[in-house]
């Protein structure tokens, strides 16, 4: 027995499902299912009633299940303790992040982090993804959080990764014809438009690159007016309606619920994207750092807003 598997029991007893669970967290299915069974080979019962609807708690589940939420619960206060003890000694943690997760998602888990460990110093540097992979190899920072795949080159290093979160991109429009009465835009069309593009070096822009060479196209099949570092810079210029772009859903949720950018997809071509959490190896990692894996990716996480 171990702590992540009450926090994945207590999981699957939220969601009453354990396909569910396993979606929330990154997981297949038989691996959900394989830790509730080692947990009830190990108290020798059933813990779940399986049904077509779902599944709920047994009368031993169900004291199994307010035990576990009250381990936990100690173990959080374990660790608060020994916070204090040992006087907010090894309690810096240095994140980097590229730019969509940087400035949309993890500030959110940071708060929301810093709340459960008041102690804790928390850093965030936002750059692009060869920048971040370039400061987790010099060890400037602790954690990584970036778009899957890293670059080719950054394989060799063998970093741990963790998918923590699903988006997709979609070319990024102003709000007026012809794009407004648009759902879906072509290749064809799309190499025709003013398009605004990440620097070099840029997650998006490599996402982007690979989804073209597929289908025998590059950079230069485009009609690329700028390049900008700035993910804000892209979006002001796209809503003043001097062209299209590439983006995250996770970053325009804000100008999509107000109307400022029209998102499009392309058609026939999915843009799905995995954030994933990177570091080099959990031995190297200080108690905070490893303290956050578990907060950000471990059963029974959801640490996103």
């Amino acid at each position: 027995m171990n702590l992540s598997q009450f926090e994945l029991l207590c999981e699957v007893a939220r969601v009453k499902s354990f396909s569910k669970a396993a979606k929330l967290h990154h997981l297949s299915q038989p691996a959900v299912s394989s830790q509730i069974q080692s947990i009830e080979d190990f108290y020798g019962t059933r813990l779940f009633e399986r049904s077509t609807s779902g599944v709920t708690l047994t009368s031993t589940g169900q004291l199994v299940y307010q035990f576990a939420k009250e381990i936990l619960k100690q173990h959080d206060e374990l660790e608060k303790s020994i916070d204090h003890l040992l006087n907010e000694t090894n309690q810096k943690l240095v994140i980097g992040a590229s730019s969509a997760i940087g400035n949309y998602a993890i500030p959110c888990s940071i708060w929301t982090f810093k709340e459960k460990y008041p102690n804790t110093q928390v850093k965030l540097e936002i750059r692009n993804t060869e920048n971040i992979l370039s400061l987790l190899e010099e060890n400037t920072i602790h954690l990584a959080m970036l778009e899957d795949p890293l670059p080719e080159q950054y394989y060799k290093h063998k970093f741990v990764e963790k998918t923590v979160l699903h988006d997709e991109l979609v070319i990024i429009a102003p709000p007026k014809p012809p794009w407004i009465n648009m759902r879906f835009i072509t290749l064809e069309e799309l190499k025709k438009a003013p398009l605004i593009i990440r620097e070099e070096g840029s997650g998006v822009r490599c996402m982007f690159e690979n989804v073209i060479s597929s289908h025998s196209l590059s950079l230069s099949d485009f009609n690329i007016e700028t390049e900008m570092g700035s993910l804000e810079a892209i979006k002001s210029t796209v809503e003043a309606g001097l062209g299209l772009s590439i983006c995250s859903n996770l970053a325009i949720r804000k100008e999509v619920r107000s109307g400022s950018i029209h998102p499009l997809k392309i058609k026939d071509i999915e843009l799905k994207v995995d954030y994933l959490l990177v570091y080099k190896d959990e031995k190297q990692l200080n108690a905070t750092a490893r303290r956050f894996v578990r907060f950000i990716a471990g059963p029974g996480s959801d640490p996103f807003c």
